[in-house]
């Protein structure tokens, strides 16, 4: 997708077919990455093919599926940002994935720890993340308002939203985080979520029964 200067590619990686994006400003050439899943290998030819310089790598959640690509950006990456209530689910999460397929895998280091909001200037990039627990305690959404776009982590996919049955889950601070993005977002607003296709808020707000129940009578931003 493309707005008037900054752009999303999508790649899909690791072994639950993670949404893993990368943002970038084609005049500035700052660039983020985010949830770095799985293999970032195609992405960071693309940081080579277009000179982008890589500012950050930004994790929605911590989940294994989500962050367990990030020391493979080797010893030079940028600062990997995540919300310090995720931290132990990091832990959780890299150490099942390594029970459950019997691979070895250490959890990434982080350099920089989100409290509540956030307002990130990265370069030439500017984004909003929003604290939206639920799906884990420290899950965000990283609004980015030049391209229009949310990077809703498993917090909203199309159709659906995240699961809260996994460790630190709550159904009611989902549908909190929901009411959140809901107030905070424009409705016209692309959604990019941790798996499965894009969509937008107003979309999810017509056809997305979840959404519609975690609202209810909330008056919206048109």
């Amino acid at each position: 997708m493309a707005g008037s200067r900054v752009f999303v590619l999508r790649f899909v990686v690791g072994v639950l077919d993670t949404n893993m994006y990368l943002l970038y400003d084609r005049e500035t050439r700052d660039a983020v990455l985010v949830d770095v899943g799985g293999d970032p290998s195609e992405a960071l030819e693309w940081v080579s093919r277009l000179g982008l310089s890589l500012r950050a790598v930004l994790a929605t959640h911590g989940h294994f599926d989500h962050v367990l690509g990030i020391p493979r950006l080797g010893r030079a990456r940028p600062p990997a940002y995540i919300h310090r209530r995720d931290l132990e689910i990091v832990e959780l999460s890299v150490g099942w994935y390594s029970r459950h397929w019997g691979e070895s895998a250490e959890p990434p280091e982080f350099d920089v720890l989100l409290e509540g909001d956030a307002r990130l200037e990265l370069g030439g990039l500017e984004l909003e993340v929003l604290h939206a627990p639920g799906h884990s305690p420290g899950s965000v959404s990283v609004y980015a308002p030049s391209v229009g776009a949310l990077f809703s982590g498993d917090t909203l996919f199309s159709g659906t939203v995240g699961r809260t049955d996994l460790p630190g889950g709550s159904e009611e601070d989902l549908a909190e985080s929901i009411r959140k993005i809901y107030a905070r977002v424009p409705l016209d607003t692309a959604v990019y979520p941790g798996h499965g296709p894009q969509t937008t808020l107003r979309r999810e707000l017509r056809a997305n029964p979840f959404v519609e129940d975690a609202l209810g009578g909330l008056r919206l931003p048109q």
